[in-house]
């Protein structure tokens, strides 16, 4: 649980920038991180779940966490009906 390195701040930046096309996001992260848009968003999810993460940015971290939650709570309620 240590800090995170420029790469990974940069990514965290990234996924909570203003784009107004998740696509330019996207080209942006394959741009600068060699990440396609699966692999970007993977690796966003994992360093969320990162407390070097929490501690760097919290406000970013929960932004992006609260994503995720509201994200996934129609398929986890369809998994319980």
């Amino acid at each position: 649980m240590g800090t995170l390195t420029d790469r990974e701040k940069g990514i965290l930046r990234l996924a909570v920038a203003d784009y107004k096309y998740p696509a330019a996001r996207e080209r942006q992260a394959m741009n600068a991180f060699q990440l396609g848009p699966v692999h970007f968003w993977q690796e966003v999810n994992r360093l969320i779940d990162h407390l070097g993460a929490y501690r760097w940015d919290p406000q970013t971290v929960n932004l992006l966490f609260r994503r995720r939650i509201h994200r996934d709570r129609p398929r986890l309620a369809s998994r319980i009906l």
